[in-house]
């Protein structure tokens, strides 16, 4: 009687501690990788990519450039230089609350003086815009 105890107790605590991973988190994921992938590629070409297509790949990564529900992230560089990847969320479209809502997070790709910021070893940690 005690093993069958110990063992269900075991098959409990072990089923308890299991995450999956949800959509959501894949994107703020896929969205954080991808702008590594960007930095990689201005620190080798100097110049902002034109596609997600051409970053660079990194051994032992997903290298997504989809969100969690497998579209690709939106990848826009307005005038000013600001680098913006949008999900649009489960729905696919634009607002939405929950799992609809969109996931966006952006970059200053230069610094006021109109240098390039991307590319440079702290760019990610200090040329984000926080909305």
């Amino acid at each position: 009687m005690t093993k069958i105890a110990i063992i269900l107790l075991v098959v409990l605590c072990s089923s308890c501690c299991t995450h999956v991973i949800t959509p959501v988190e894949m994107t703020y994921t896929a969205i954080g990788e991808t702008f590594f992938r960007i930095h990689l590629y201005v620190k080798q070409n100097s110049v902002l990519p034109t596609s997600l297509d051409v970053l660079p790949k990194r051994e032992g990564y997903s290298n997504r450039i989809t969100d969690g529900w497998n579209r690709v992230l939106q990848y826009h560089i307005a005038n000013d230089g600001v680098i913006t990847l949008t999900s649009f969320g489960k729905d696919g479209k634009p607002g939405g609350t929950g799992d609809n809502t969109d996931i966006s997070r952006s970059y200053y790709s230069k610094r006021k003086d109109g240098s390039l910021w991307v590319g440079t070893d702290m760019w990610i940690v200090e040329a984000e815009i926080n909305k």
